[in-house]
């Protein structure tokens, strides 16, 4: 790489295109880089190399790869952005979960009321972040799809169930991959071109669903991904992915943000199929996966 990028945006994009070619080592930097670029900012090359169990000259070559002089020239790019930006969002989520603890012990209400809180915090970065010409181009896939399945599991599993239940809601030709009786891999093996994978994961990523996806991804049917960040195993793998950015409040994390995306997404595609006059109900045989 001959010209190495001057804005922390543009770093984080040029990331996010080679990641796939990094090495392990180098990747698990680069996603530390971008998780928690403050962190990346102000600590020494010694005390990030112990933090990501590598070698100090790894950061080093990590900077290089990317067309720095060295560590020090990467890095210079994280403090501008410090210097330069308001608080991140993350920033502001983790001083939400610091107050969290402190009052957590003797006052319920203060639960609810930082919960609350850190909750519109990630409704705010939501608005700031997710492109419109993303969500026209989500809510086409969806509206093309001959069949819709969903998958998602642990913390997702209430935001995939919600999925099915609107776009059934909808008469729209809907199956929740729900892992019940564990016939996942056989439920998903029904899927053809002409359908669409909504999957739903966050870290630590199920394992399930990231083979799903994995295996969709192979036999080339759409994927349209809801994750946590652009490095995750979901957002390699698909097609159309909307990553929302969150943070740990009390060992939880909002669901608000999520949700107001799967709305928004079913919603939407009601209202599309008003504007293009279609009928609700898909056309062709249902696949019942069983």
């Amino acid at each position: 790489m001959n010209t190495k990028p001057e804005s922390f945006d543009n770093l984080r994009n040029v990331i996010h295109e080679r990641y796939d070619g990094l090495s392990p080592h180098l990747q698990r930097i680069a996603r530390f880089a971008l998780e928690d670029p403050n962190t990346f900012a102000l600590e020494t090359v010694v005390a990030l190399a112990e933090r990501n169990e590598v070698q100090p000259s790894t950061l080093v070559r990590f900077a290089k790869t990317f067309g720095y002089a060295g560590f020090s020239d990467l890095q210079k790019v994280f403090r501008l952005r410090l210097i330069e930006g308001a608080p991140a969002f993350r920033n502001k989520a983790e001083a939400q979960a610091g107050k969290l603890e402190k009052a957590a012990h003797d006052n319920p209400l203060a639960i609810l009321q930082e919960f609350t809180e850190a909750s519109i915090l990630e409704l705010e970065n939501l608005r700031e972040t997710v492109d419109g010409d993303k969500l026209k181009a989500a809510i086409e896939m969806m509206d093309k799809a001959s069949n819709i399945f969903v998958i998602g599991q642990r913390r997702a599993f209430p935001v995939a169930a919600y999925i099915s239940y609107g776009l059934i809601r909808l008469e729209t030709r809907c199956q929740l991959l729900d892992a019940v009786g564990g016939m996942v891999p056989q439920q998903a093996a029904t899927m053809t071109p002409d359908d669409l994978l909504i999957a739903v994961s966050f870290a630590e990523y199920a394992q399930p669903v990231v083979e799903v996806v994995k295996d969709t991804h192979i036999r080339g049917i759409p994927i349209l991904a809801i994750t946590d960040r652009l490095t995750s195993p979901l957002a390699k793998n698909s097609t159309l992915c909307f990553p929302v950015d969150d943070a740990d409040v009390h060992r939880f994390r909002p669901l608000a943000a999520t949700m107001a995306l799967a709305q928004t997404l079913i919603i939407a595609l009601g209202y599309y199929h008003d504007a293009t006059a279609k009928p609700r109900r898909r056309k062709g045989k249902s696949k019942t996966g069983t």
